[in-house]
C-alpha cells in the first residue's frame, strides 16, 4: 500500500479546509479546488495548500490541479451531484488510485456503493455510529474522533493473498500494529499466534499508520 503524498480536495468549506489542515500537518502535498472566490481568499490565508478557484467538475480545472499526479481525490463540497460527477471523472477519466466522496443523501449514498468510487462517506451515518458507540460503551472514545495517533481499519484478505494459509506468528508483522479481530463467514474470531489466515477473512487492525500500511501489504500480498 503506497503512502498517499499528493491529495486533491474538491470543496473548500468546513470539511475541506479542516481536512487540508490535517493532511498538511502529516507532510502531504495538498491542492484545494473551490468555486466561491470569498472562500478561496479565506482559505488561502489559513492553509499552505495550493488553492485553485474554479469548478472541480471541469476537466480544465482538474488538470490545472495536476490530477494526473494525484494519489487521492476527495470530493467534500456541500453539493452531492457535483461531488459524484467530480469523483467519477477522477476515477474513470484520470485513473486516480483512491477516490472518496461525501454524499449527504443517505439513500443515494447506498445506491452509489460499488459504482467505482472507492469510499462514499455519509456524514449522518458516521455521526450516528460515533453516538451509538458512546451509548453502547459509555466511558470509551470512538477511534473515529480520537485525538491519538492510533488508527483502526479493516482489510479483506483476497483469494490469492500470500498470507493465506499462514499462521499470524509467521507473518513477520511489525510491532506497532496488531490484528485485533478476524471476521470469518459472519463469525468473530479472536486471533492468537497460531491462528491461520484464510482468504475471505475481514481482518481488523489497530496501530500506527505506517505499521498498518505494512500489514495491509502483507495481507494483500502486494
Amino acid at each position: 500500500m503506497k503512502k498517499a503524498t499528493y491529495v486533491i480536495i474538491a470543496g473548500g468549506g468546513r470539511v475541506g479546509s479542516h481536512l487540508a489542515k490535517i493532511l498538511e500537518s502529516s507532510g502531504r502535498d495538498v491542492v484545494v479546488i473551490e468555486k466561491d472566490p470569498k472562500v478561496c481568499e479565506k482559505l488561502s490565508s489559513e492553509v499552505n495548500a495550493l488553492v485553485i478557484c474554479g469548478d472541480f467538475s471541469d476537466k480544465k480545472t482538474l488538470e490545472e490541479a495536476r490530477i494526473q499526479m494525484a494519489d487521492v481525490f476527495v470530493a467534500v463540497s456541500g453539493n452531492d451531484n457535483e461531488n459524484i460527477v467530480a469523483s467519477q471523472l477522477a476515477k474513470h477519466s484520470y485513473n486516480v488510485p483512491l477516490v472518496l466522496a461525501r454524499v449527504e443523501d443517505i439513500n443515494r449514498a447506498q445506491m452509489l456503493r460499488g459504482m467505482g468510487i472507492d469510499l462514499i462517506v455519509n456524514p449522518a451515518h458516521v455521526a450516528s455510529m460515533v453516538l451509538e458507540n458512546a451509548i453502547a460503551l459509555p466511558g470509551t472514545t470512538s477511534i473515529l474522533v480520537s485525538e491519538t495517533i492510533t488508527r483502526a481499519v479493516e482489510v479483506d484478505v483476497p483469494e490469492l493473498s500470500k498470507a493465506r494459509g499462514k499462521r499470524i506468528k509467521d507473518l513477520g508483522l511489525p510491532l506497532e500494529c496488531v490484528i485485533a479481530a478476524i471476521y470469518r463467514r459472519g463469525k468473530l474470531v479472536i486471533p492468537h499466534g497460531d491462528t491461520v489466515i484464510k482468504s475471505g477473512d475481514i481482518v481488523a487492525l489497530i496501530g500506527k499508520e505506517d505499521a498498518i500500511r505494512k500489514v495491509v501489504q502483507i495481507l494483500k500480498g502486494e
